[in-house]
This record gives structure tokens, C-alpha cells and sequence, in this order.
């Protein structure tokens, strides 16, 4: 009997450390996540104030809007070949965002022509991209009003092309 007592009692004590383990452990996977969500909100709290802050004193908004205009297939100026770009615009104001949005088809229009005046040449290389970019602000700026209702006088920030294929 007293193998069968020695016996026993050695299996007890391993369920006994094995739940004493699993209960340790499991306290520490709570208290982690404990501990994340409660530092977790005080940073987004914290990411909110400093959002209000920017906005009261007028200055440009943390995070850009952007106003898609479609994409876009034109023939380039030598006839065999063509351009296939998809364009937004990067604003810095809401009130411009409204403004140009209900000229979308006007601003379209504007975009179609500077692409069609483009040739190989003025696609294949990055600078001209870069003054495309330039000309298409340029002329896009040419709707907006001579005093505007929104603080940034300039409010589209970048011409952002999502998509620029040359066929």
C-alpha cells in the first residue's frame, strides 16, 4: 500500500504544478494586456489634443485631403503612342476640396488638355514629370478664387499620380 500512496501523491503534485503554471502564466497574458490597453488610450487621447491644438490656430490640416480626378487615356502628340495616368490632387483645405469638387468636369477638362499637348519626350523622363506636375497646379489654380474663403491661398499641396503608363 505504501507504493500505491507514493505513487498517487507523486501524479497530484504534477496536476498541482501543472494548474499552478498555466494559472501564473494566464495572469501574466492578462496583466499585458491590460497594461496595452490602458497606455494604448492615453496616447490616443494624447494624438486628439494635439489634432485640436493644429486646427484652433488655423494651420495646415495633419492629414491631407485628396481629390481624385479619374484616370485618363490620351494619344500622345507623335499618334503611336499613348499615356494612361490615374491623377488626385493633395489639398491642404476642406472648403478648397468643396470648391473644386463642384468643378470636377471643369477641372477635368483642364487636366484632359495639358495631357494631350504632351509628347514621348515629355513623359519619359522624371523632371518632366515634375514640371507636368508643376503646369497642371498652375492651370487647376487658375479656377480657384482671388480671395478665397479658406485660409491657404494655395491649397492644392501636390498632383499625385497613381497610375503613369507610356504605350
Amino acid at each position: 500500500m505504501a507504493d500505491e500512496e507514493g505513487g498517487g501523491g507523486g501524479g497530484g503534485g504534477k496536476k498541482k504544478l501543472i494548474i499552478i503554471i498555466v494559472a501564473v502564466v494566464l495572469l501574466l497574458v492578462i496583466a499585458i494586456v491590460a497594461v496595452l490597453l490602458l497606455t494604448g488610450g492615453e496616447e490616443e487621447e494624447a494624438e486628439e489634443e494635439e489634432i485640436v491644438e493644429v486646427t484652433e490656430e488655423g494651420e495646415p490640416l495633419a492629414a491631407p485631403i485628396f481629390l481624385p480626378l479619374d484616370s485618363y487615356i490620351v494619344n500622345l502628340k507623335d499618334g503611336r503612342r499613348y499615356l494612361k495616368t490615374t491623377i488626385q490632387l493633395m489639398l491642404s483645405e476642406e472648403m478648397a476640396n468643396a470648391y473644386l469638387t463642384a468643378r470636377i468636369v471643369e477641372i477635368k477638362d483642364i487636366v484632359l488638355s495639358e495631357l494631350q499637348d504632351l509628347s514621348v519626350e515629355d513623359v519619359k523622363q522624371a523632371e518632366s514629370r515634375e514640371a507636368l506636375r508643376q503646369r497642371l497646379i498652375s492651370a487647376i489654380s487658375q479656377i480657384l478664387p482671388t480671395k478665397p474663403e479658406w485660409a491657404d491661398p494655395e491649397p492644392i499641396k501636390k498632383v499625385l499620380f497613381e497610375e503613369f503608363v507610356l504605350q
